[in-house]
């Protein structure tokens, strides 16, 4: 287990493994870059050469360097395909702001007349739908990656409960395995449990990417509604970052971050994170009297099995920048997890000693070179095994309330049912992407994954079970070719075509319809092959206006757990068929500047016609979901997003999201194919799912506050998601319909930096206003909760 002092014995080791960087830091720079009209110059690039810094202006015109040492040095400002221009300046330990007045067209000592993108914005300039979020803005905040992800316009993060509970993401109303998450585009569906998106902190992770509608071939994956790409900072050689976050419910965060490059190209990176919470927040709900077995009124009580905690660890070796390699790394990640099981889908099951645990033991292989054999041609390999072990354990023989009171069981049985599952779900992937530069128009890129699953198991408290012993393999195989034409810099087109196949094995048992009590036993095997294909097209209107346009016929294989079930609170579906779309994106997008002011909008239309749609139905005798299809679903949605800034003080902007997700099968498809009687459900929404959602956020920046090279800022976000049904809403009096309520929650944010950034102290304080919130029928939410976060961060 990685205890919080080992963790701190690490941080020491690797200090000490970074001697260089105990000189560095002793001031910090921050500068802007107007033009003669006074307005900001974005993605100027600003090099400190005898440092080996760079950076580039955001869109204020702003700048900033931290750790430098003092002293007189020469500072470049230039762009690709232009003359450099310098000038020299003093680095002191107490800086004021650098200004840089620039006339277009004209060369001067501190002028510049050229422009480039960072890497956000050369993102958001792609053809396909796409959102580039900074994370280096949240990182001394106690946000987790999820959390920051549901800022982003279209998407919706929903959770069954407090930390590591279950979490469902969604964009543009398609969720679940339909959206793919990517680390530096490796595929993370191997990663485990203790590896997940709601546990990651977001210090894990320099940028994100989140792809909306159609994903790119790169990317490599059958992802059907979009994709988020985790991208961390390779540019940061020589770092250490390290923080501690404690909170409401007993909850502890704490962090490590670090590598080190020495002068002839051996790297060592080292990522390693815990959470821990009690959970033990309050909710509303009937408590039972275990004696009478009758329901009281509604009671206010607290969680009392709910404990979460995973730890961690990522270890990579190996060297960068060789003439045979960019970067080739060899890796192991180790971690664990222990989960208490509070509630089954409904807040009235209630337990009080059922529980998973896990842990990941996944070795890691990366290869990266650019203009390999010939110039243009850059390659990736990544390959991935998986070696953890999962648990869920049901062998207490007791019935327990909301009031933590227990009452023995006569018999075998378990809260559940009574089963001590172990299992491996022994997963691999290796992932294989080419692209090819010819000229400065043409670009060809081919990517090929294959991801392979065999589930092996036992149930400790019945060892002869048939259930655990039957083979539950699955394989599935991406092979995706795309090409580019850049006519211009107003405007370029991808095409894309792929190829998807799906191999999977078990045993299947089947109710004798000649017999309802005689089950049949059949070998059950699926192959599939699947096509798809699309094209991402943008043209810039105006400098400041882009127009963005795609489409993808595309195919979603069914995932493991929704073939097998997840051993947890998912039952698996034998017969689930392959989900297959139509996807068009259609957006704008325009910006203005003018003074210190800058605003920018977008809006983004989207449709979907889906056959063989899935989503997930409640079985009541199980207490859990299961994967089902309807058979067409359409999807019509609107997408929009505001923003505004001022200089480098003020920055605030709404987004709102309506989707409107439609049953499109006409006649039921119970009753034979001679017989057509129209289905109840035609033309209605698509239950459990929320269609119009919102954010909205305003930040304030103050620099140089109490003394030179401190910033403080606070910020504040509000989440806004209209009420919508669990079940059908033709089913049942529109009184007694299951409704999740309307949530309306409140987070503030300040965050005060010393040092130019090197030491930072976070204060969150989540859902201010203290209201209920429910993402799922039943199932609330924490109350309000207080966070406090320490970090210290420095870089060479």
């Amino acid at each position: 287990m990685m205890t919080l002092k080992k963790i701190l014995c690490f941080a020491a080791f690797l200090s000490y493994c970074l001697p260089s960087l105990a000189q560095l830091g002793r001031a910090s720079v921050v500068g802007f870059v107007h033009n003669q009209q006074n307005e900001p110059l974005t993605a100027v690039s600003v090099r400190f050469p005898e440092l080996g810094k760079s950076t580039q202006t955001d869109d204020n015109g702003r700048f900033e360097f931290s750790n430098l040492p003092t002293g007189i040095f020469t500072v470049f400002i230039s762009q690709i395909g232009t003359d450099s221009l310098k000038t020299r300046i003093e680095v002191k330990e107490q800086n004021h702001p650098f200004y840089f007045k620039l006339n277009s067209g004209i060369t001067l000592l501190d002028q510049v007349s050229v422009f480039g993108y960072t890497a956000n914005q050369e993102a958001n300039r792609q053809a396909y739908h796409i959102t580039a979020l900074d994370a280096k803005k949240f990182q001394n905040t106690t946000l987790d990656i999820a959390r920051v992800l549901d800022k982003v316009p279209g998407a919706r993060l929903r959770e069954s409960g407090g930390m590591g509970s279950d979490f469902d993401f969604s964009i543009n109303g398609f969720s679940g395995k339909r959206i793919r998450f990517f680390l530096d585009g490796v595929p993370m569906d191997d990663f485990g449990s203790a590896f997940q998106i709601n546990n990651i902190p977001i210090n894990f992770v320099d940028r994100i990417e989140v792809y909306k509608g159609v994903v790119p071939v790169w990317l490599g994956s059958d992802a059907l509604g979009g994709a988020v790409n985790l991208i961390s900072d390779r540019n940061m050689k020589n770092y250490l970052d390290v923080s501690y976050a404690y909170g409401s419910f007993n909850t502890h965060r704490s962090n490590i971050n670090g590598a080190f490059t020495s002068k002839d190209g051996f790297h060592v990176r080292i990522n390693a994170f815990q959470n821990y919470s009690d959970n033990d927040y309050k909710v509303e709900t009937d408590v039972a009297d275990l004696s009478t077995g009758k329901l009281n009124k509604v009671q206010t009580v607290r969680r009392f099995h709910d404990q979460y905690h995973n730890e961690t660890g990522i270890l990579q070796v190996g060297v960068v920048n060789k003439k045979w390699a960019d970067e080739f790394l060899a890796g192991i990640t180790l971690g664990q997890y222990y989960k208490e099981m509070q509630t089954g889908a409904l807040i009235n099951a209630v337990y009080g000693a059922w529980h998973l645990r896990g842990n990941v033991a996944m070795p890691t292989l990366k290869y990266r070179k650019k203009d390999l054999f010939i110039k243009g041609l850059d390659v990736t390999l990544n390959a991935n095994y998986n070696l953890g072990r999962e648990q869920s354990v049901d062998t207490v023989h007791a019935r327990y309330n909301w009031l933590g009171e227990s009452r023995p069981m006569t018999g075998k049985g378990g809260e559940l049912t009574y089963f001590h599952n172990i299992y491996r779900n022994n997963k691999a992937s290796g992932a294989a992407t080419a692209t090819y530069r010819l000229g400065d128009r043409h670009f060809f890129a081919v990517n090929n994954v294959l991801n392979l699953f065999n589930r092996k198991g036992y149930d400790a408290v019945l060892p002869g079970s048939e259930t655990n012993q039957i083979p539950r393999k699955a394989d599935k195989n991406i092979v995706g070719l795309s090409y580019q034409y850049k006519g211009s810099e107003k405007w370029n087109a991808t095409v894309f075509g792929k190829y998807l196949s799906q191999r999977a094995h078990t045993t299947v048992f089947v109710i004798n319809p000649a017999n309802p009590l005689d089950t049949i036993v059949k070998d059950g095997r699926l192959n599939r092959d699947k096509f798809g294909y699309g094209f991402a097209s943008t043209y810039f209107i105006q400098p400041k206006t882009q127009v963005k346009l795609s489409y993808e016929k595309t195919t979603r294989l069914p995932e493991a757990e929704d073939l097998f079930g997840d051993m947890m609170n998912r039952i698996g579906n034998w017969d689930l068929k392959p989900e297959r779309s139509d996807n068009i994106n259609l957006g704008i997008n325009h910006a203005i500047s003018f003074a210190e002011h800058r605003v920018s909008a977008g809006v983004t239309g989207v449709y979907s016609y889906v056959k063989d749609y899935n989503y997930d139905v409640f079985d009541g005798y199980t207490n859990r979901l299961m994967a089902d299809n309807v058979l067409k679903v359409s999807n019509l949605g609107l997408e929009s997003e505001i923003r505004y800034s001022y200089g480098s003080l003020l920055s605030a902007g709404a987004s709102a999201t309506y989707q409107n997700l439609r049953d499109r099968e006409r006649y039921r498809q119970d009753l034979g194919p001679d017989i057509q009687i129209l289905s109840t459900t035609y033309g209605e929404r698509i239950p459990n799912i929320p269609y119009f959602f919102g954010n909205a956020d305003a930040s304030l920046y103050l620099d140089n506050l109490l003394q030179q090279s401190d910033k403080f800022s606070i910020s504040y976000n509000l989440l806004y998601v209209h009420s919508f049904y669990q079940f059908w809403a033709t089913e049942g009096a529109a009184e007694t319909r299951r409704t999740i309520p309307t949530q309306l929650a409140h987070d503030v944010n300040l965050v005060y930096s010393l040092a130019g950034g090197r030491y930072n102290i976070g204060l969150d304080v989540k859902n201010l206003t203290d209201r209920k919130l429910y993402d799922n029928f039943s199932l609330q939410k924490p109350g309000r909760s207080f966070n406090l976060k320490l970090r210290y961060f420095i870089n060479q």
